[in-house]
C-alpha cells in the first residue's frame, strides 16, 4: 500500500504567521484532500502548477501517525488489570498490523 500524501501551496511560506515556534498555514493554502498515493499527489501538484503558474506546491507524504492506546498501570496479584491510562503512540504508516487505514 502506498503512503497517502497532501499537496500544500507553499508560496510565500516565509511570510506565514508564526505559531508556537512554527508557522501557521494560511486558510487559503491548507490542503483539503488526502491523496491515496504520491503518484496521485504529483499529478494534482502538476495540475495546480499549470492552473496557477505563479504559485509553488509541495507534496507531503504521510510516514507516521499517532494512535492512543490503553496501557495497564495497576494489576492485582492475580493478574487482573484494575487501572489503566491512555498513552499516545507513534506508528509507521505501512507497518503491518498497526497500519493506518488510508
Amino acid at each position: 500500500m502506498s503512503n497517502p500524501c497532501v499537496v500544500i501551496d507553499v508560496s510565500g511560506h516565509g511570510d506565514w504567521p508564526p505559531f508556537r515556534g512554527c508557522h501557521r498555514i494560511p486558510d487559503d493554502c491548507r490542503p483539503t484532500v488526502l491523496h491515496p498515493s504520491r503518484e496521485v499527489a504529483e499529478q494534482e501538484a502538476l495540475r495546480l502548477a499549470t492552473a496557477y503558474p505563479e504559485r509553488m506546491f509541495a507534496i507531503f507524504k504521510v510516514v507516521t501517525a499517532t494512535r492512543t492506546v490503553k496501557v495497564p498501570t495497576h494489576v492485582t496479584l492475580g493478574g487482573q488489570v484494575f487501572a489503566e491510562r491512555n498513552l499516545a503512540r507513534l506508528m509507521q504508516v505501512g507497518d503491518g498490523l498497526d497500519d493506518v487505514p488510508f
